[in-house]
């Protein structure tokens, strides 16, 4: 049996290791590599993966935040330099963690592992989960799915909503979500709780509006364009304030 292999790291030279460790088993079948996480979100969207070699720290989006938005996630082999987030990677039910730079030995137990508990989920027969995130309202909350669970996010606490293509990412004080959802019904949902949109990729909660400079926005130290097409409307309603 062949397994199908996605390794997703923004380093070139452990993009070259993992590709060459995979080509020595041939078990192992390497569907693509990705440098950034949005772009492995549209390679697993359209293609079936067995197991996936994921890098933690990466722009854009960090590989914790990928298999958040994951409904369904195939057998995951964390691939890092920091010790750290051992325990967060495995809160979100990974099957091996590697600490770069590691051995090839050490390579082929995690892919044992991974295709042991692969097998295992084969024969459980469990259906696919939805991979449609959903968000309901409640009162001054509401809720979001988020890979595996559902979370209870306060209007209050939200800063600013950004758009990821399919997906938004919610920045809250101190935490981020992201959320299979479109950036226009976030507008919809939020924008009776003091959400304006400022820009094709960006809603922004005017409670946590520091200052406008030209065509931007500050909130605290990050730095939100102003659209065109949004200017007027967002002037208009900082004058009704």
């Amino acid at each position: 049996m062949s397994y199908r292999c996605l390794i997703v790291d923004d380093e070139r030279p452990a993009l070259s290791l993992l590709t060459a460790y995979i080509a020595k088993l041939p078990q192992l079948e390497l569907v693509q590599s990705c440098e950034s996480g949005t772009d492995a979100l549209h390679v697993l969207q359209s293609t079936p993966i067995d197991i996936l070699f994921l890098d933690i720290q990466m722009p854009d989006l960090t590989g914790l935040e990928l298999l958040q938005t994951l409904p369904r996630t195939p057998q995951v082999v964390m691939t890092t330099a920091y010790r750290d987030y051992a325990v967060e990677g495995f809160a979100l039910n990974v099957t091996d963690y590697l600490v770069k730079p590691f051995s090839f030995d050490r390579f082929v137990q995690a892919v044992n592992r991974a295709i042991e508990q692969h097998g295992l989920v084969q024969q459980s027969g469990r259906p696919p989960e939805s991979g449609e995130a959903e968000a309901q309202v409640a009162g001054d909350h509401f809720f979001v799915r988020t890979g595996h669970r559902i979370k209870k996010v306060r209007y209050q606490e939200v800063h600013y909503v950004e758009s990821m293509r399919e997906y938004v990412r919610i920045h809250a004080e101190n935490k981020r979500y992201m959320v299979h959802q479109t950036m226009s019904s976030m507008e919809k949902r939020l924008s009776m709780y003091g959400f304006i949109r400022v820009h094709r990729s960006f809603l922004v909660n005017l409670e946590y509006l520091d200052s406008l400079q030209g065509n931007r926005i500050f909130i605290g130290e990050t730095e939100i364009p102003i659209g065109g097409n949004y200017k007027k409307a967002l002037f208009d309603r900082i004058e009704l304030l």
